[in-house]
This record gives structure tokens, C-alpha cells and sequence, in this order.
């Protein structure tokens, strides 16, 4: 069993601190405790509030144990698979396609427009009859002045929103290879 999964998804379902340790110490015979310090080292968990690579986990137990989950999945579903692809374009230092995103999201126009230079850009979003709306903003620029040569920077913003409020939100950069 995937603990790091179960901590999240149990983590996703449970709000209050002290109840999600006395219901992790019940379930894991390991300790609870320690279960939700290496989901924090992992990156996984705030304290004990989900951060998004969490989520994502959190759903992918799910899924694999056929349990329920509450809240928009499909939306949850996406943010995730997101989430991982830009991940393993980081790990390869490379950019981010238009390929990586999943079915159903349209080209949208970025809701900042802090572009001034022409960069190889993906900006898509996708809303969801939950009210739920994930949107990615992910440009590689060259940050080179004249005369330099610098590699390309990704960086990426990623927003999993319910009912027009940002639930979690997903920042990276990187240096292309």
C-alpha cells in the first residue's frame, strides 16, 4: 500500500490536526505520527493541510484503491496529472508542450499579461460543471541579454480553483538543458 497515498487521501477527508494523527495511529501500525512527518519531508503535506503534489497523490491512491474521494475529481484528476508532467519535464530539464495537457483544455489568454518578448508559452484552462477550473501558465524565456547566452527558463503556474477561489496552487521553475 502506497502510505504516503493513504496519509494525503486520509489527510484530504479529515481537517482537524489532532483527529488525522488519532485516525493515522488507528490505521498504520507504524504510528501515525511518523506517517505524516514523511509525507511533510516529502513534500506532500503543510502541517497537516495538502500541498498540491499531495493532492495529487492523495487522488492517485484513490484511484488505485478504488476508494471515493470527495470534492471536484475530474478537476482534482487533471491538477494532478499536471502537476507530474511538469515534474518530469523539470527532472529532464526541458519545456513543457502543449502535448502534456490533458483532454477538454482550451487556449486562454493570461490573466497578466507580463509578456514582452516572445516566448514559447502554454496557457490553457478548463472549468468544470463542479465550478471547479484548473488553469496552467507556463512560459520558456530566454534571459539572456545581448551578447550573452544564458539557457532558457521554464517557469510554471498552475491554479486549481473552486467556484472562482484558489484552492491550491502549483509554482515551479526551472533551467532548460
Amino acid at each position: 500500500m502506497d502510505i504516503e497515498g493513504f496519509v494525503c487521501w486520509t489527510a484530504h477527508a479529515v481537517d482537524d490536526p489532532a483527529e488525522l494523527r488519532r485516525v493515522l495511529d488507528a490505521q498504520l501500525p507504524e504510528g501515525g505520527s511518523r506517517a505524516v512527518a514523511d509525507a511533510q519531508c516529502a513534500g506532500l503535506l503543510e502541517g497537516t493541510t495538502l500541498r498540491p503534489a499531495g493532492l495529487a497523490a492523495a487522488h492517485a491512491f484513490a484511484e488505485r484503491s478504488e476508494l471515493p474521494m470527495a470534492g471536484p475529481t475530474d478537476a482534482i484528476a487533471d491538477f494532478g496529472a499536471l502537476v507530474d508532467a511538469l515534474a518530469a519535464t523539470e527532472r529532464r530539464g526541458g519545456r513543457l508542450d502543449a502535448d502534456a495537457v490533458p483532454e477538454g483544455f482550451e487556449t486562454v489568454t493570461p490573466t497578466v499579461d507580463r509578456f514582452d518578448r516572445s516566448y514559447h508559452t502554454v496557457n490553457v484552462a478548463r472549468e468544470y460543471p463542479s465550478g471547479a477550473a484548473v488553469e496552467l501558465n507556463y512560459r520558456s524565456r530566454d534571459p539572456s541579454h545581448p551578447g550573452e547566452r544564458r539557457a532558457n527558463r521554464s517557469s510554471a503556474v498552475l491554479w486549481l480553483r473552486k467556484d472562482g477561489v484558489t484552492t491550491y496552487e502549483h509554482r515551479v521553475e526551472w533551467d532548460e538543458r
